[in-house]
């Protein structure tokens, strides 16, 4: 169960000249660490804001927010959790849906004000990630 979020660093960048017509986003799992029961997963969370021609889009803008998803999980759960990141550098899928969604709704609210604080469309997510394994 995530049980907080921590934010470390926040950046924001914005060339006020340029329109703004597409938004991409891009969360990182930088580093996990298990201990016990315990779970924590470092993130970057980027919001980019793009102009010019589609063909020819350049980054116009940015939001960057870093910090720590914490998680109290079943014995079991943050063992497969360890495992899962040494072996392949990833989350398992249902645990890795959850983060990314609190991720979604905690980063674009925070970086709403963060977003108005250099005139930029706030970082909403619109749709919640549902996510499926590889085969």
């Amino acid at each position: 169960m995530i049980t907080g979020l921590e934010v470390t660093k926040v950046e924001a960048n914005r060339n006020p000249r340029e329109a703004i017509n597409n938004m991409k986003f891009n969360i990182n799992f930088d580093d996990v660490k298990v201990d016990k029961e315990n779970v924590s997963v470092g993130f970057t969370f980027v919001a980019v804001y793009e102009g010019g021609a589609q063909s020819s889009a350049k980054e116009v803008g940015s939001i960057k927010i870093i910090g720590n998803i914490i998680s109290k999980e079943q014995k079991k759960d943050a063992d497969e959790i360890a495992a899962t990141w040494k072996e392949k550098k990833t989350l398992p899928i249902k645990f890795a849906e959850d983060v990314i969604n609190l991720l979604n709704f905690e980063c674009g609210s925070r970086g709403t004000l963060v977003a108005y604080s250099i005139g930029v469309a706030a970082p909403l997510p619109l749709s919640r990630a549902k996510l499926t394994e590889n085969q």
